[in-house]
């Protein structure tokens, strides 16, 4: 095979001097590529566990036992109580591909950051803004994609769907329901009442609200959880809002401390579990687990990404810079049975 069509062999380019027309690949993609990813709040807050360098696919090996523990003998009294599971994280390889117009970019650049208005595009300093822009728009899409999918030609496969709906069908092709059925779950699954994300009458903090309802379920279905100290809710934003409003309006509208809405929450829990707040969780969903169950994985670090700024106006006539990545994201989870999924009727139950 020719050497330039090669991808098995490692590179480790020395650092360039940034010019008008420049590709960072292997490590060097790192700093570019790297804010993509990480910056998505679910990575940045370290809620999941982040497995890097990872080529094309992945085994997250998992141990449980239903106790070692036995009566006293003179033999060994093993009855296979240890089990080793195995699941696969494959790697979907994703782009950025995008056309930035001079015109407009470069003087909210200079407005930006004071430079002087005879600063090119050429300019390493706002090479490295445009790259930033870019990175910062790319992460929101991989907040989302973690735990909604993406909804792409090849479709990216989150914890909750694959193709960016929460319906039946994208959840039930989930990473955490895929295989699974209403009859025969493969996370443990409850049915939110009516309301049961509501801050109406405060519902959401009683015996129907969604934070009870799934505690409710996990110690029925996987008690054992509820002892691990990374366990923590995982909530959309305004899931945490109406949980934080009816804080605010219990007791006759005193609210905690007596404060009403007076207050700011700096850290949310319920009966003494971190509540998560993902911007990419979807709407009426909530998932009680531990973070190290959760796992997003990456090419981050390989020779497989690649970020590059060209300035497209020096060769098409156009007035346009031009930037790209190219990174791989997956998605697994270790025990499915030790995630409790809540959901309306709808979500959970099969058509």
């Amino acid at each position: 095979m020719s050497k330039y069509l090669s991808r098995s062999r490692r590179r480790a380019f020395a650092a360039p001097l940034v010019s008008p027309d420049t590709t960072y690949a292997g490590e060097r993609a790192a700093p570019y590529v790297a804010p993509a990813l990480k910056l998505a709040k679910t990575l940045t807050e370290g809620w999941v566990r982040q497995v890097d360098g990872i080529q094309n696919k992945a085994v997250i090996s998992s141990l449980s036992s239903t106790g070692v523990v036995k009566n006293a003998a003179c033999d060994y009294t093993s009855t296979d109580s240890l089990t080793l599971g195995e699941r696969v994280l494959t790697l979907s390889d994703l782009t950025v591909m995008e056309s930035l117009c001079r015109g407009t970019l470069l003087p909210t650049w200079a407005g930006m950051t004071g430079a002087r208005q005879d600063m090119s595009a050429g300019n390493p300093e706002f090479v490295q803004f445009s790259l930033a822009t870019i990175a910062g728009y790319a992460a929101q899409d991989v907040e989302n994609g973690i735990w909604k999918g993406m909804d792409l030609t090849t479709d990216v496969t989150g914890f909750l769907s694959d193709d960016a709906t929460f319906d039946n069908t994208g959840y039930r092709a989930s990473i955490l329901a895929a295989g699974g059925t209403t009859g025969s779950p493969v996370a443990a699954e409850k049915i939110i009442s009516s309301g049961g994300f509501s801050a109406t009458n405060s519902q959401i903090l009683g015996t129907t609200g969604c934070f009870h309802e799934a505690y409710n379920q996990a110690l029925t279905s996987c008690p054992a959880i509820l002892n691990r100290p990374d366990i923590a809710f995982y909530v959309s934003p305004k899931t945490a809002g109406n949980f934080m409003q009816a804080l605010g309006q219990s007791g006759s509208n005193q609210g905690v401390n007596t404060q009403g809405v007076n207050q700011a929450f700096a850290s949310i829990q319920y009966l003494g579990i971190p509540i998560h707040v993902c911007p990419g969780m979807f709407n009426d969903a909530i998932i009680l687990t531990y973070e190290d169950n959760l796992v997003v994985g990456s090419n981050l670090n390989t020779d497989y990404t690649n970020a590059a700024y060209i300035d497209a106006w020096k060769y098409d006539g156009s007035d346009n810079v031009k930037i790209t990545m190219k990174f791989g994201l997956g998605m697994q989870v270790g025990i499915p049975g030790d995630c409790v999924v809540g959901a309306l009727t709808g979500v959970i139950t099969d058509q």
